[in-house]
């Protein structure tokens, strides 16, 4: 950018010239790619996730509160890049849990969801932390149930936690297709080390649509075996 994001106080006009900025940076063709596969209700402008990057990190070397306190939904982007900046500050759990929900209130896509991947402030307060996250998955939006799920799978798939993020995630009665998918999503990563448990949670109701993503999900991992493969494949035609 032309701008040096550093140095910028963000007073309204400073957000002006941004937004305007990022305008300039539109590429049809990403944009084009982007639209078919991130389904939301914000414009889209079309720039690379690895430029979204390195704004947001370049935003967090200056003044990122004073960016948090001002940015707003214009575009998809600009809230992507919300995401980034969070993601390398260094913050207090109450901070943290603060501009989490405040970003997460404006997450309306899987892709916004998903970028909670990338705040690993929640390894700093793993144990604090999971009681946000319960407040999400019983929440009624299936927005921040999935990103619930996504710090889940994330965070926590480790020793210590592995039962108790297992009967988070089946505790979750949802027919919201983006949350079954970060259901299944779960369930495909702690399959490699906990096989029975999932083939079981697979086998309650293996015509579930739920199970059929799950499979589908674990079938499309590079580490499932062909025999893997079959048994999942069984299971759901039983």
């Amino acid at each position: 950018m032309l701008l040096n994001l550093k140095e910028l106080n963000w007073s309204k006009s400073d957000y002006e010239k941004f937004l305007t900025e990022l305008e300039s940076m539109s590429d049809p063709k990403y944009r084009e790619r982007a639209v078919k596969i991130i389904v939301t209700a914000y414009p889209v402008i079309g720039i690379s996730m690895s430029e979204l990057r390195a704004i947001g990190k370049e935003i967090s070397q200056g003044n990122p509160k004073e960016f948090l306190s001002i940015v707003g939904t214009e575009n998809y982007e600009v809230v992507i890049i919300q995401a980034y900046v969070i993601s390398n500050m260094k913050l207090t759990l109450t901070e943290f849990t603060s501009y989490c929900d405040e970003y997460l209130s404006k997450s309306n896509s899987w892709a916004t969801c998903d970028m909670v991947i990338h705040f690993k402030q929640v390894l700093k307060y793993r144990d604090e932390f999971l009681n946000t996250i319960k407040s999400y998955l019983n929440s009624d939006n299936p927005w921040l149930q999935r990103s619930g799920l996504v710090f889940l799978l994330k965070f926590y798939n480790t020793a210590g936690y592995t039962d108790e993020i297992l009967e988070l995630a089946t505790s979750i009665k949802s027919d919201e297709y983006y949350v079954q998918m970060g259901q299944a999503w779960l369930y495909a990563v702690i399959f490699p080390h906990d096989q029975e448990r999932i083939y079981q949670i697979i086998a309650k109701e293996p015509q579930s649509k739920l199970a059929k993503l799950t499979v589908r999900k674990i079938k499309s991992l590079r580490h499932t075996n062909d025999d893997e493969k079959e048994c999942l494949t069984a299971i759901i035609k039983k």
